[in-house]
């Protein structure tokens, strides 16, 4: 598949088979320098090149920005819960719920 500038699309989900395929085609691309290439042909397929990833990172920059963030600052909730369980556990489970919702979210 050659390679698309355009892929992967803003919002839409990651598919390794689609990042395979650009990868790909970049390096079809790359391949496609013939031997003792002049200094300007290479600095058109490294601008080239350039120009594409710097829209590949925009992209995953904006996909990336809608994922939630890894939690490792939450704890387990070690909490026994009575039966019927009282305020202050229900408080409890609340308040680790609050915490679990703080640290998922990208600031």
């Amino acid at each position: 598949m050659p390679f698309d500038p355009a892929l992967p699309v803003a919002d839409s989900v990651i598919s390794s088979a689609e990042l395979r395929n650009q990868f790909n085609g970049l390096k079809t691309i790359i391949d496609s320098i013939p031997a003792g290439a002049t200094v300007d042909q290479l600095n058109d397929v490294v601008n080239m090149l350039s120009q594409d990833m710097n829209a590949i990172a925009d992209n995953l920059g904006v996909q990336l920005a809608d994922t939630a963030r890894n939690p490792v600052n939450v704890s387990p909730l070690s909490l026994t819960i009575s039966d019927p369980p009282t305020q202050a556990e229900v408080q409890a489970i609340a308040l680790r719920l609050d915490d679990l919702i703080g640290n998922l979210q990208r600031p």
